[in-house]
């Protein structure tokens, strides 16, 4: 693990290439006010229920970091959209995508179209992600 000494960002990889740039949260959600609702009850969950996270806002995305980079929160005008990595084979209609990560990993995405859908079984999903470095 690699820390970037400008932005404090955790990296897998010594000297990994990235911006480190940051944006205010808020800007994120600029008219997105239904997105806005969903990420902060969903960091709320994660930090009550999984683990404390720092969260980074870059101009692409936020990033929400335990002991690494875990979980991408990407704001929509209708939904929140969120991606993260497990090493189980995730299979329902909530995911959207998923797209390999390595031979063990696979990266998962999914809309939050209401605060409903922050439930038990997408925080046991974002727990693995969160805990993900301890399993390997």
């Amino acid at each position: 693990m690699w820390t970037c000494p400008n932005c404090k960002r955790i990296f897998e990889r010594t000297k990994q290439q990235h911006s480190c740039n940051t944006i205010p949260l808020e800007q994120h959600f600029k008219n997105k006010e239904l997105a806005k609702e969903l990420f902060d009850y969903l960091l709320k969950e994660i930090n009550t229920k999984i683990g404390p996270c720092k969260v980074i806002s870059i101009p692409c995305c936020i990033h929400l970091f335990g002991d690494y980079d875990f979980l991408v929160a990407l704001p929509h005008k209708d939904r929140l959209e969120i991606r993260f990595a497990s090493i189980e084979k995730i299979t329902s209609p909530r995911i959207t995508q998923s797209v390999s990560l390595s031979r063990k990993s696979v990266k998962f995405c999914l809309d939050i179209k209401n605060i409903d859908e922050i439930d038990t079984e997408l925080l046991k999903w974002i727990e693995k992600s969160y805990f993900l470095k301890d399993l390997n």
